[in-house]
């Protein structure tokens, strides 16, 4: 019997013998091809109007995910593209070297986005509730995870949106739109677009109506048929004109 074999033997015997069950490792949510279709089953479940169950489905693999890298040594990022899972190494790099790096964490890992994901869709079947508090929680969870998306910081500043939180608002908002460049290809110009939008709302709120025509206008020049953009602008053209009147 081989030293392999015999290492086994006893590991086998002492199990049987304290009644201690064999466990296998546990398996990387990372590589689980199922978890992105549980996903897509609880964003079914919210256009369906049932976001409980959405928010049920979320959790379960936020917890497989959390179970298995709560105690990683790396700092753990989430990327839809490779321009932004590169960028993300590069400033751990960058950190690491000016010794701004995240306490007790040796380096950085980036995975696919299904972790932060899960925290996203998590968050839009919470505010359907009229759980809000909640569903920043769950926002901010998928931007700690993912700061350059474009489309997390989106949801970001919508939840600031509700609040009124209109300083907030507009920060996540303009790190949206610089960051929409990094959005996946077949996204990025919608991103882009309500990044815009919502900005130009904010700036609104705000009494910003010069630099909210701005952002209107810059959205109908990347998309003459956004409906929402050229209804928003004709509503800060006329209230201009009412503030001249």
């Amino acid at each position: 019997m081989t030293p392999r074999l015999r290492f086994f033997s006893r590991l086998l015997l002492a199990c049987t013998l304290t009644g201690a069950p064999l466990q296998a490792a546990p398996t990387d949510p990372e590589k689980d091809p199922s978890l992105p279709k549980v996903l897509e089953e609880a964003r079914a479940l919210i256009r369906s109007k049932n976001p409980k169950a959405g928010v049920e489905k979320c959790d379960k693999v936020i917890a497989l995910f959390k179970a298995h890298y709560a105690n990683s040594a790396h700092k753990i990022y989430c990327a839809r593209t490779s321009a932004e899972n590169l960028g993300y190494l590069v400033k751990a790099a960058s950190d690491i070297t000016k010794g701004e790096f995240e306490s007790g964490k040796k380096d950085a890992i980036c995975l696919s986005s299904t972790w932060a994901d899960a925290y996203f869709v998590k968050g839009f079947a919470l505010q359907d509730l009229g759980r809000i508090p909640e569903a920043k929680s769950a926002i901010l969870s998928a931007v700690a995870l993912s700061p350059w998306s474009c489309l997390y910081l989106c949801e970001l500043g919508s939840i600031y949106k509700l609040e009124k939180d209109w300083k907030r608002a507009r920060e996540a908002f303009e790190t949206a739109e610089g960051e929409a460049p990094l959005a996946p290809d077949n996204s990025k110009a919608a991103e882009l677009a309500q990044a815009r939008r919502g900005l130009g709302y904010v700036l609104v709120e705000q009494g910003k109506l010069d630099e909210a025509e701005k952002k209107y206008e810059q959205c109908l020049k990347d998309d003459p048929n956004d409906k929402k953009a050229a209804a928003e602008l004709e509503y800060v053209r006329d209230l201009k004109r009412k503030n001249k009147s």
